[in-house]
């Protein structure tokens, strides 16, 4: 995938994230998911620290300890049942009827990090903050920013009311509409995209799995579609939590955050619901630009202004149906930024991410913040806040996220992606939502870019001690907030034909300090996010974006270039397990397309990342995991958990409806409610032939790479998934079996 290729076509607007919040796994201690198998605990448990254990035992003698290896946890034990914990799960902990005996228990176990004190004792919702989430991405109102081509001398931009000179067909895309609606025409459209984590408690990894991408006009009374087609699946890297310079305190994250997304749109998709079309202007002009005939897009998205209501109250929850989801439940879902740019993708481009080189800022440099400017204020929060000790504050300083580099060699430009690099802030405030809580703020209305002074791109030649000037950007010319997003966050310098950049390495400075240097690796993979079963065999491959499965490939380069095999870099991997905060490396030969296959012995999730110097290594005393997360590429991995006791009842001649809902579907029920609001979880309901054959299509590994799968959250093993299938062709019969 390219962010760099022409001609690019920006956008920005608004997303809603429905995103379901009841296995985040946000409030330690308290645990309310079974990762590896993938199902809710009834009940509850609480998990001690060592020296909590003798203290509770004395104390709380009616809550026994329960010894669970190494580690100790009490049970809520009258959360017992899938109904209560609905109930449970949308109130503030102690305040339910049932768990109200155990309200001093959690004023003693819960760590200070969650804000439990005695002043303030009971902000933490086991469903946190948008419990019937249905993980829909809901284009909201994105529209095109910008719209570029190169010009001979750097690049062209034109942006809405700006199109002097702009070619017809690109000056008609300006200001309509990206949308990943089924239908954008339809009256009450739906969505096409969800979104989905590998590990919702662990490993940093969100997948973003797409029906359908397009750029839509319905303005002035008429419908044109300029084209649509179908993504691939995506995931997020890069990530930082430094983007949002007023929301930068741990109570808030991910609100300061910001995360790339690269997803190929395939234009040739023929499948029935597909309907693809490209214009046949468009068309021309991205096979004139790529050299070739275009079958499909590169779509780069940054996520940022994430702003989500905080500790809501259930109760005053509007039930209005919003967004994708016309169900009347409680609703909350997060509202984002979606800014990037698509552009043409060509032959030996990434799928899903980028072949550039990478920019860091050292960790040992940190990038001043005026936070005594009065255009920078900190958010408002409610009178009497006890839930940060100093309230909310700006931070005085800051490091930036990685930005990506290319040299375009047949139109002599260098191309600097900064679209996560540069901090923004809120300036004006809006209206309160009425059903937030103690950690809820009200949003801003309005953005700016943080003005970091004259940002200077430079060269250094090898053997050389005297830089280079590539070129210079501003505030006030380059970077204001209205000029980034109609460029899609990528500056462009002319250069001259013939130069070669290969010999050095890109470095970018203010005034007064080195705010970014190259790193001369970058390693990655298009399959990231990846998912086998356990015990599988060697040959079996993994599922990362649907059928067929296969083998991962990592992708190396050092200074844009690709590592041959017979040149290979001795380097490390390094796996590194977040939720039992452990790690450990080994040697490595690393090459580009070198295969890598991981074990399947044991359930659960890991990252693995790909080390070619020690500067790339997560540090031993988890010192630097914030910087890591954003300056590191790692793939994360799941392994769907096998069970002795699903095994047997799959050797039974029948099953009841009470094994299916207690091996799988009351993970649905608790974690995902809306689906029980929609299809309750009655033997009723799943004995009847609509609903089997709806769900036997739905769980097959045909559909795993598209919006309609069930789970949503990808984590149904294949023994569940077998089981379901028991049970439906139990009541069918055997049409419809798969082989």
């Amino acid at each position: 995938m390219s962010q760099f290729n022409f001609p690019r076509i920006n956008f920005h607007g608004s997303v809603l994230l429905d995103v379901a919040t009841a296995n985040n796994g946000r409030f330690h201690p308290l645990k309310v998911y079974d990762q590896n198998a993938a199902l809710p605990y009834f009940p509850p448990r609480v998990y001690l620290l060592k020296d909590q254990v003798a203290y509770v035992k004395l104390t709380w003698p009616q809550f026994p300890v329960i010894s669970d290896g190494e580690e100790f946890y009490v049970e809520i034990t009258p959360i017992s049942n899938a109904d209560i914990f609905i109930e449970w799960s949308k109130c503030n902990i102690g305040t339910y009827d049932k768990d109200k005996q155990f309200l001093e228990f959690y004023l003693y176990t819960f760590l200070s990090d969650n804000g439990i004190t005695k002043d303030s004792p009971n902000w933490i919702q086991p469903g946190y903050w948008n419990y019937y989430g249905d993980m829909s991405v809901y284009t909201e109102d994105v529209r095109i920013t910008g719209v570029q081509l190169p010009n001979g001398n750097g690049v062209s931009t034109w942006s809405p009311g700006n199109t002097n000179g702009c070619p017809p067909i690109l000056s008609q895309i300006l200001g309509t509409s990206l949308s990943f609606h089924t239908d954008f025409f339809a009256e009450d459209p739906r969505s096409s995209a969800v979104f989905c984590d590998v590990d919702s408690e662990g490993q940093t990894c969100t997948q973003l799995f797409y029906g359908k991408a397009g750029i839509y006009d319905d303005s002035n009374g008429q419908q044109r579609t300029f084209f649509n087609g179908k993504p691939c699946k995506s995931t997020f890297n890069w990530m930082t939590l430094s983007k949002m310079l007023n929301w930068m305190d741990k109570s808030l994250m991910p609100m300061s955050g910001a995360t790339y997304f690269y997803s190929t749109i395939d234009l040739t998709n023929t499948d029935s619901t597909s309907n693809n079309y490209n214009d046949p202007e468009l068309q021309a002009l991205f096979n004139q630009y790529a050299g070739q005939n275009v079958t499909a897009l590169s779509m780069k998205i940054s996520v940022h202004e994430v702003y989500e209501v905080h500790n809501p109250d259930y109760g005053k929850m509007p039930t209005t149906p919003m967004g994708n989801n016309q169900t009347k439940v409680p609703k909350n879902p997060a509202r984002v930024a979606f800014s990037g740019s698509i552009c043409p993708y060509v032959d030996g481009d990434m799928k899903t991410n980028t072949i550039a080189r990478i920019l860091k800022n050292p960790p040992s440099v940190n990038i001043p913040i005026d936070n005594t400017d009065n255009k920078i204020k900190p958010p408002t929060v409610k009178e009497g806040l006890k839930f940060v000790p100093n309230k909310l504050k700006v931070p005085t300083s800051v490091q930036l996220p990685p930005s990506f580099l290319h040299h375009d060699q047949i139109n002599n430009i260098i191309s600097l992606d900064m679209i996560n690099s540069i901090p923004e802030y809120g300036m004006d405030l809006g209206v309160p939502y009425p059903y937030g809580g103690d950690t809820s703020i009200p949003p801003f209305t309005k953005f700016e870019n943080y003005d970091l002074g004259v940002i200077s791109l430079y060269f250094m030649q090898r053997g050389s001690s005297i830089p280079s000037l590539i070129g210079s950007i501003s505030h006030s010319e380059h970077y204001n907030y209205e000029r980034f997003i109609s460029i899609g966050g990528v500056f462009n310098f002319p250069t001259k034909p013939g130069v070669d950049f290969t010999n050095g390495t890109f470095y970018l400075s203010t005034p007064t300090q080195k705010i970014a240097v190259e790193d001369e690796y970058l390693i990655l993979s298009d399959q990231q996010g990846s998912y086998a079963e356990q015990n599988q065999s060697s040959n079996e491959g993994y599922m990362s974006d649907g059928l067929p499965k296969g083998p991962i490939f990592i992708r190396a380069f050092k200074n844009g270039i690709p590592i041959k095999k017979e040149e290979p870099c001795q380097g490390w991997v390094q796996t590194i397990n977040l939720a039992e905060e452990s790690k450990s490396q080994m040697p490595i030969s690393i090459y580009d397309g070198m295969p890598f296959s991981y074990p399947v012995d044991k359930p659960g999730c890991c990252m693995y990342g790909f080390a070619a110097t020690t500067s790339q290594l997560m540090p031993g005393d988890w010192s630097k995991l914030e910087y890591f997360l954003s300056n590191g590429y790692f793939i994360t991995t799941r392994v769907l958990e096998y069970s002795t006791k699903l095994q047997n009842l799959l050797a039974q001649s029948s099953i009841t409806f009470d094994d299916i809902y207690e091996n799988v579907l009351v993970n649905y029920h608790t974690v995902l409610p809306i689906m029980a609001v929609i299809l309750p979880f009655t033997e009723e309901t799943w004995r009847e032939p609509w609903v089997l054959r709806r769900m036997l299509a739905s769980i097959a590994e045909t559909s795993w790479n598209g919006p309609m799968y069930m789970p949503v959250t990808r984590e149904l093993s294949a023994q569940q998934r077998q089981l379901l299938q028991k049970w439906a062709y139990q009541i069918l019969g055997n049409e419809n079996q798969e082989a």
